[in-house]
């Protein structure tokens, strides 16, 4: 798994990979959605709600950013956020 941060412009990306198995067809358009989960022997109680990139997806876009979730070209996943990135009068 691999954490990559990079600014672009006005905004901050922020990349989580993973080298497994990717993401399957349906979960690239529902895996944001609240409760959804996208193996099915996932419980509530072996699992998780379902809730944590719904969150996830809440916040970032509260705060002006956008978040999106596709396979990466040689396996695995990723999922990348950005965020408005400070400017010199906001740093404290």
């Amino acid at each position: 798994m691999a954490v990559v941060a990079a600014r672009d412009g006005a905004e901050v990306q922020v990349s989580v990979e993973d080298t497994g198995e990717g993401i399957a067809g349906e979960a690239e358009s529902r895996m944001f959605e609240r409760f959804w989960r996208g193996d099915s022997a996932r419980t509530r109680t072996k699992g998780g709600a379902g809730l944590g990139l719904a969150i996830a997806q809440g916040l970032v876009e509260a705060q002006g950013g956008r978040i999106w979730a596709e396979t990466r070209p040689g396996g695995g996943a990723r999922v990348s956020f950005t965020l408005p990135a400070a400017t010199a009068a906001a740093a404290f």
